[in-house]
Parts: structure tokens; sequence; C-alpha cells
């Protein structure tokens, strides 16, 4: 079996009793079913603990006051105090790493909704590269597994990962021209034309096809008014999403209210100026973000064949992003700090990335509505 990951993954420390967000409160843990025997299983007083505190009917944890029974007042697991570290469940032992399965292939990341996870992700700031580890297991065979597909997405991302880590660029043209190339090659993909991608990506690296791109992108610049309605429409689109916290939601109202209400037009583009001017600096964690979203899902695209969706879903996370990001520094008076950043981007991926029916929602809208298209899109990234 082949695993691969970004180079920080064991870097990755877990920061326990001092984590200001913990795990282990704000959502159900569920239990697998190796675990649900072991603690069915386990003897004495903590062993009856164990089965007086866990719904085993939905195998999860019972939670008191929206945190799991045994995190304790130290925000610390009372199964790994009482009972040892290999009686966690694999929910306890994998988080904030997450996994993407394929033939003969498993994909770890992190979850940004950690913390400490996005602090790593976040901080890196070379151009990142995937590290692979080879280990011994019995070779796996997927019904209907379409391999050809899977070796030219892996392709596809490969040249995404190149656009994306040009630093010559900025990130709103990096932005366009993933979308754009995007667009191009869910059309082979849709028309079984996969041998036809490679001459795809070997134009899409010339500078002629890049310059050409620079001119057809000039048409969506200067379009504030344009820009400033699509970005409230994506970001009105989280709404439709399950509530996980109510304080998330309360806050995204308030941020809207200061964006879109309570600054005029002209407040605003001058705002946006002025904060995309300072972001700058910042290129590279929204590079790490793209990097993040594109290696988590884009070669999912093997099972639905949806390419372009998946680009899009990352395209807006990274843009709501930023934009959540000019909120807050508005609210704080201009000025935000990477530790802003870290709370923003961890309390987001909460909300859209631990609930199936959320990625699911996200990837529909992607799919079927305006909003989401090539074109509003554009207008979003580049007005």
């Amino acid at each position: 079996m082949e695993y691969t990951y970004p180079e920080y993954l064991y870097d990755f420390q877990c920061e326990a009793s001092d984590c200001k967000d913990t795990c282990c409160a704000g959502w159900k843990i569920v239990i697998d079913p190796v675990s649900l025997k072991k603690y069915k299983n386990h003897p004495g007083f903590f062993g009856n603990r164990l089965k007086n505190s866990i719904d085993w009917e939905k195998g999860m944890f019972d939670q008191y006051n929206g945190r799991c029974t045994f995190l304790n007042e130290e925000n610390l697991c009372d199964i790994y105090a009482e009972a040892g570290e290999e009686m966690l469940c694999k929910t306890c032992t994998r988080y904030p790493r997450h996994y993407e399965e394929f033939e003969n292939l498993r994909e770890i990341s992190l979850s940004l909704s950690c913390p400490a996870a996005a602090k790593l992700v976040l901080g890196h700031k070379e151009k990142l590269i995937f590290l692979n580890e080879y280990r011994e297991t019995p070779e796996e065979e997927y019904e209907q597994f379409d391999f050809f597909l899977f070796t030219k997405l892996n392709e596809i991302r490969d040249y995404f990962y190149e656009v994306i880590q040009n630093r010559e660029w900025t990130i709103p043209f990096r932005t366009a021209l993933l979308l754009s190339t995007a667009h191009d090659l869910q059309k082979r993909v849709d028309r079984e034309q996969l041998y036809g991608v490679d001459d795809l990506l070997k134009r899409y690296r010339t500078p002629h096809f890049q310059k050409t791109a620079e001119k057809k992108f000039a048409a969506f610049q200067g379009q504030g008014v344009k820009m400033r309605t699509q970005r409230r429409k994506l970001w009105q689109r989280l709404y439709r999403l399950e509530v996980l916290r109510p304080r998330w939601r309360e806050y995204m109202k308030k941020q809207e209210e200061l964006l879109y209400r309570d600054l005029s037009q002209e407040e605003y583009e001058a705002a946006w100026k002025e904060f995309a001017a300072g972001d700058g600096c910042r290129d590279v964690e929204y590079e790490q973000l793209f990097m993040y979203y594109l290696f988590g899902s884009l070669c999912g695209a093997v099972y639905d064949g949806d390419l372009f969706s998946k680009v899009k879903v990352a395209a807006v996370h990274v843009l709501l992003l930023r934009e959540l990001a000019f909120g807050a520094w508005l609210s704080k008076g201009k000025a935000f700090v990477f530790e802003d950043q870290i709370e923003l981007v961890h309390r987001y991926a909460r909300e859209t990335e631990h609930s199936e029916p959320n990625i699911e929602a996200l990837e529909c809208m992607a799919a079927e509505e305006e909003e989401f298209s090539l074109e509003a899109l554009l207008t979003g990234v580049l007005g």
C-alpha cells in the first residue's frame, strides 16, 4: 500500500489541554465497531463507566453540555488516562488526520478544523511537496475503479499545483487560471477524451496560453458592483448548510452586515483595495489553503467524474475565507494577524468539513447553480 501525505504531516503535535477549541467538544464522536467491542468487554469500574457513557444504538459517546463525557476538566481524555492510548477509538486516534481511500493508495491530510493543524498548514512558508511511503499490506482491487482516469486526475492535479505555487502571479490570477483550465478539462472527462489531456496540459504550460488567459481575464476586472454582489451570493450559500455551531452563524451574519450593508459601494471598494494591498503578504497562506483543498478533494473525481465542481468548491472556500478575513480586518480596526487567520480558518473548517450533508450540498451547488458558473466565479475573483 502506498501512502501520500504533505511533508509536514509528522510534525503535528496535539496541544492537548492547551488547545483553545478541543476536538472533544462541539460534535458527536462516532465509535468504530472494533472499539465498541473493546469498550463493551472492558472490565472493572472503568468498564462500567464505558458501558454507561455510550449511546450503543448510535455508536457514539454520550455528551455533557456539548462535551464528550470522557473529556475532563483539564481538557484531557479519561479513556487515554485510565485505559491507555490503545483504547482510543479510530476517530480519536486519527483526528486531525484525514484519509482519502483509493485502490492501493491512501492520501493523508491534516484537517484545518484543528487549530494546531491549521497553524501547521498555513504556517508552511516553502512550496509544499508531498511524500510517499510504502507499507506491506495486501493488494486491493476496487470494483469499477477507473485507474486510467485516476492517473489523469493525478496529472491534472500536478498541473494545478504548479499554477497555485507560481508566486510570480497574484492569488486572484492563479484562481482564475485554475478555474478556467478546470472548466476545459472537465469537457475532456465528460467526452471520455482522456488521451487529449496530455496535449491540453502541455498547452496550458506555455507562456502564450498564459498571456492569452490574462487578456481574457481583463474583461472581468473593474466590475466592483458585480464583484461585491457575486461574493455576497456565495456568502449566503453557506446559510443553507447544516448548522454545527450557532455562534458561527451569528458571526457570519454580523460580518455580512458590515461588508454588504453598512459600507457603501465606494467605501467597500476603497477598503478592499487597502486590505488587498496589505493582504499580499498572506498570499502564501492562501496558496497553502488551495494546496490543502486540491490535495484533499480533486482525485475523488475518480468516483463521480466531476473534477470541475471540486475545483470550484476549493476556489469558493479560499475566496470566502479571504472575504471573511477582510471583514475581520475591518472589525479589528484594520488589524489582522496570523493568529486571527488561524482562528478564522479553523472555525470555518469545522462548519464545512465534518458534515457529509454539507460537503454534498456544496458540491451540488457548484455543479448546478448559476452563482457557481465559470463567468460568475471569475467575476467574484477578479472584479
